[in-house]
């Protein structure tokens, strides 16, 4: 028995507190009772006496030397301890499997061990992904309230450093984190309270306590995981309750009380408030949202950035988690969730997203039963819109979809001016594009202008009135009532949308918010409008040197072949363009075909086609133009390319001309032979030259 019992029960003899004292084997006889007594403590490898083994036995029937005898037993009662310690361990780990619960294995795993121990607690605290304590998430074998048990002392003093094995206060609490494939799982205690003085844990406490850690992580990892299943079926189900009460009903108030009812049921450890910026016509208990404060709360800090804000506040033993989340919608932010911890905690990114998901869900209820109050007041601009965007579907002529905005515009607001204005690229200019009134088209107007600086620095849609002081400063034109609305491609405002009337507050905030759609429209036909005219500018035209393409020579030519008397066609080619290459490098080869394709373009007509014919080969359609004339435009292209090219490069030519009268059927793939004939005629004989075929 150990010593500390013997102590507890007032049945500790001399020889025991002997051997205790002195560390060694005690033997006495009592005369009285014709007894020995001996006393074998059992020593530590540090030297601590864990036990004393004590012995009884009449001396009659001792014939032989008892200290030697016990002196023998301590190899043997070594070996039975280990093999208990060992069947131990195992039974607690098979036991371990018949538990599906975390929280049932590891109330059966606490009380186990501390049976075994015999002294103190035992218990179990969650660890973070970080391997930092979550004393939310306890399991011990004190029986106190929740927040008064020793391991709640315990988990405060350690902070929110990431567990490591450790033994405090003299190896009277031992700390062995339980991790699986360096992912940490709980950690477990094994502490003294302050009422037992005369204990501590010694080697084997801790070694069968990093066994059993060892052991038992695969069965807690198991059912862990399959706490996290369950409780991500429960979350999957309370979403798709919400989800259908919000597609069945505009209820605000079932949505907001089943939230509320369901983060505690998930997360037991959480309080849940709601922080709203208007008075709903709700049941559940709401807060109003405020912006009065000195230092902005969590919940105002959330609401203003428009993002999931978790943080520690308070401090000591004051300390706690709060996490808000933004009730947010498609078209705003109408309050908050908050959850509140008592105690510090980490939670993780999965955990914060699906709070951001029902806050949404929140905000999604709020705009939803916005969006069907106001659905009858939408109904003439849905109808104007529809039409609207069917009529600039079908134009991509940017014209038509500027003088079509204007008349819609003009129509929609009946006010006395309405413009379209283009910013001027690197200007602080606006130049009118289409108005109401065409005099004023093509005016240029001051970006710096009030009006305009202010929808400049917004990127938001303006609306102004001056009632009983005159007209609004604008030098455009004389007003009283203003809109503007900016028409914002990729981030960066392209126009404005402008409606002025000289009458006091002519327009509505209906009106208002039917120019930002307008504004909307007319930037997205004007983009495609755009684009459209660049996308058939860059299927007719060579990326590099900025030519036109073959393809589009050869429509051009055979046009030509049907309608016109007469024309040329030169083939250039440039010389030894491969030697370039290998001596300055591919960049340097384009560059030099940049350069001959800009000699090429200052040297002919407007009228003329000049197209990259393929690689390094070039082409040039003169409609219209006889041998003699292209000869000396192909003379010229010559003379310029090897006079101002750099590296100095030379070009061989192959000129075809062809007449009605003479080539009837001509095609365009004939006269293209003609010219490469030639062109490998220039080229064998000499380069720099210009051959006719």
């Amino acid at each position: 028995m150990a010593a500390r019992q013997y102590v507890q029960t007032g049945e500790v003899c001399d020889y025991v507190l002997e051997a205790l004292g002195t560390k060694e084997i005690v033997v006495k006889a009592k005369n009285e009772s014709e007894l020995v007594c001996g006393a074998f403590p059992l020593k530590e490898h540090d030297g601590s006496v864990r036990a004393v083994i004590g012995m009884l036995i009449p001396q009659k029937e001792i014939d032989f030397d008892l200290r030697g005898y016990m002196r023998g037993l301590e190899p043997l009662i070594r070996m039975g301890y280990d093999a208990y310690i060992q069947h131990a361990t195992s039974q607690i780990v098979t036991d371990l499997t018949l538990h599906d619960t975390a929280r049932d294995l590891l109330t059966s795993l606490t009380r186990q061990i501390s049976s075994i121990i015999s002294k103190g607690y035992c218990s179990a605290v969650k660890l973070s992904e970080e391997g930092v304590l979550i004393p939310q998430d306890c399991v011990t074998t004190q029986e106190a309230e929740q927040g008064q048990a020793h391991i709640a002392q315990l988990v405060m003093r350690m902070g929110n450093k990431p567990v490591t094995p450790m033994a405090l206060d003299n190896h009277r609490v031992i700390v062995v984190p339980v991790s699986l494939n360096a992912v940490p799982l709980y950690a477990l205690f094994l502490h003294l309270p302050p009422e037992e003085q005369d204990c501590f844990y010694d080697i084997r406490d801790v070694a069968f306590l990093q066994e059993i850690a060892e052991k038992a992580s695969c069965a807690l990892w198991r059912a862990i995981m399959s706490d996290d299943l369950r409780r991500e079926a429960s979350k999957k189900d309370l979403l798709y309750q919400l989800m259908s009460k919000i597609q069945a009903s505009i209820d605000v108030n079932d949505v907001l009380h089943e939230i509320v009812t369901s983060i505690p049921s998930l997360y037991p450890y959480f309080s849940v408030e709601l922080f709203l910026t208007v008075e709903p016509n709700a049941t559940t208990p709401v807060k109003q949202l405020s912006f009065q404060e000195v230092e902005p709360s969590t919940s105002t800090k959330a609401y203003l950035e428009g993002r999931l804000i978790a943080e520690e506040v308070g401090e000591g033993e004051q300390r706690a988690t709060v996490i808000a989340a933004p009730l947010l919608g498609k078209q705003g932010i109408y309050g908050v969730l908050q959850v509140t911890s008592e105690q510090p905690i980490s939670l993780s990114q999965h955990e914060k997203d699906y709070i951001s998901i029902l806050a949404d869900t929140a905000g999604t209820a709020f705009e939803n039963a916005q969006l069907y109050q106001q659905s009858r007041n939408l109904i003439r601009e849905l109808r104007l819109i529809n039409e609207m965007a069917r009529q600039l579907n079908k134009s991509l002529d940017l014209k038509e979809i500027l003088d079509f905005v204007t008349e819609m515009m003009q129509a929609t607001f009946d006010a006395e001016f309405c413009a379209i204005l283009r910013k001027q690229p690197g200007e602080d200019k606006f130049d009118i594009l289409s108005s109401s009134l065409s005099d004023f088209n093509g005016t240029v107007v001051n970006a710096l202008e009030k009006p305009f600086q202010q929808i400049m620095q917004s990127k938001q849609t303006l609306l102004l009135a001056q009632p009983g002081a005159g007209p609004l400063p604008f030098s455009l034109y004389s007003c009283c009532s203003l809109m503007g609305v900016p028409l914002v491609v990729e981030g960066e405002i392209s126009g404005v949308l402008l409606v002025a009337d000289s009458r006091y507050h002519f327009f509505s905030f209906d009106d208002y918010k039917l120019l930002e759609i307008f504004g909307q429209h007319a930037s997205l036909a004007m983009t495609n409008a755009v684009l459209h005219n660049e996308m058939e500018r860059m299927v007719i035209t060579d990326n590099l040197t900025g030519l036109f393409t073959r393809r589009y020579l050869n429509e051009q030519v055979r046009a030509s072949l049907a309608k016109d008397s007469y024309g040329s066609l030169i083939l250039i080619d440039i010389d030894f363009f491969k030697t370039v290459n290998d001596t300055f490098g591919h960049q340097v080869g384009d560059e030099v075909l940049i350069q001959v394709a800009n000699l090429i373009r200052r040297s002919i007509r407007d009228s003329d086609i000049a197209a990259r014919w393929g690689g390094e080969e070039l082409a040039v359609y003169l409609p219209s133009v006889d041998k003699a004339t292209a000869r000396a435009v192909a003379e010229r292209i010559r003379e310029c390319v090897e006079q101002e090219t750099s590296p100095r490069v030379t070009i061989s030519c192959g000129l075809a001309k062809w007449n009605r009268e003479m080539d009837v059927n001509l095609s365009v793939e004939a006269l293209f032979h003609q010219a490469d004939i030639a062109l490998y005629e220039a080229k064998n004989s000499g380069r720099n030259q210009v051959v006719l075929a």
